[in-house]
């Protein structure tokens, strides 16, 4: 979120010292992140100890404060997680929006910049999160896997019959993601086509699932001073087949996070469940950004441009789009294997 949510300071302020016994001296907002639906701030208390204090008007997915707390808690210390309230709550309310506070972590979390060592490091973090078995109660709540593509098709079918055309008083980015989108169409075709197909194989068959981050790019791993990696940003978590976690794995950097993960983790990838999520991945950008320069009446211009230019981008070179053909290339001969698109 580029701009502080619409919650006074002060409010922030008695909720920090009523529900986490924690008296802000400063609390600064942080403009990071794509959401326009959540906000995070930095707080530093009397003691000088800092925190980071997240916002969200989004409905709370209760897992994705309850999972990497238990993770951490299993001796897991590079996933970061809640604190709790004195009665103990890893969440709590001010009206609409969610209230989650965690340690604050100097560190870098650009997409690009993590060396080899670093990479390693994470592979033997999700070895892990993908060996920890599940409390005996489980998490009620928590997201499984189905591989059905259902509402990315529906979505798609109805956002070409009623949305694609440009209107006559639409802004440059609207026109600009319209643009781009029939200039790929056939390649948004071919990934519906490709998902339908491939979740047809995945629903024939058995799959291991583990906890899964679900969103696991560089933008969630911080990398502190001394090169230490730590796991963010858990609102995706669910169980999946560990491949959930692998899509954005790729070629450099790939063969430093394999060593990390295991010697034969590589071998043992299940492509069929790779290229499934990495082209749902590529569907799943473009509703976003389609929605948030379309559909968002309180987003401004230049988050708009951002959108439509993040929409683009998903089908330049070496880019998600790319990603996915280059998994599809592995696929057995039973299952076609779609050929890349409008020069994509």
């Amino acid at each position: 979120m580029p701009e502080p949510p619409n919650i006074p300071v002060d409010l922030l302020r008695a909720c920090l010292r009523e529900r986490y016994d924690l008296a802000a001296v400063t609390v600064a907002f942080l403009p990071r992140g794509y959401d326009y639906r959540a906000g995070v701030f930095r707080v530093v208390d009397e003691g000088g100890s800092a925190y980071l204090l997240k916002v969200s008007s989004r409905p709370l997915y209760e897992p994705s404060c309850l999972v990497p707390r238990y993770l951490h808690d299993q001796g897991i210390t590079a996933v970061v997680a809640p604190l709790p309230t004195t009665s103990g709550s890893l969440w709590t309310w001010i009206g609409e929006w969610t209230i989650m506070v965690y340690p604050f972590l100097e560190g870098d979390t650009s997409l690009v910049g993590m060396t080899d060592a670093q990479w390693q490091e994470t592979g033997r973090i999700f070895h892990r999160i993908h060996h920890v078995q599940l409390p005996p109660d489980g998490f009620s709540s928590m997201r499984a896997e189905s591989f059905d593509p259902t509402e990315h098709l529906r979505w798609v079918r109805e956002f070409e019959t009623q949305r694609l055309q440009a209107q006559h008083d639409a802004s440059g980015p609207e026109r600009d993601l319209r643009a781009s989108w029939v200039a790929h169409q056939s390649t948004i075709h071919a990934a519906l086509a490709s998902l339908h197909q491939l979740s047809v194989a995945l629903r024939s068959r058995t799959l291991p699932t583990v906890i899964a981050h679900a969103d696991l790019h560089p933008a969630n791993l911080l990398r502190d001073a001394a090169g230490q990696v730590f796991v963010l940003d858990w609102d995706e978590v669910m169980l999946a087949p560990k491949e959930r976690d692998f899509i954005f794995i790729r070629e450099p950097q790939a063969s430093a996070f394999w060593v990390g993960y295991g010697p034969r983790a590589h071998e043992e990838i299940d492509w069929i469940a790779l290229t499934y999520f990495r082209w749902e991945r590529v569907i799943q950008d473009l509703r976003e950004e389609a929605q948030q320069t379309l559909f968002r009446d309180d987003v401004g211009e230049d988050a708009k441009a951002t959108a439509a230019q993040r929409f683009a981008a998903t089908f330049a070179a070496g880019n998600n789009v790319d990603a996915a053909y280059a998994a599809a290339a592995h696929l057995p001969v039973n299952l076609s294997a779609p050929t890349p698109q409008d020069g994509a």
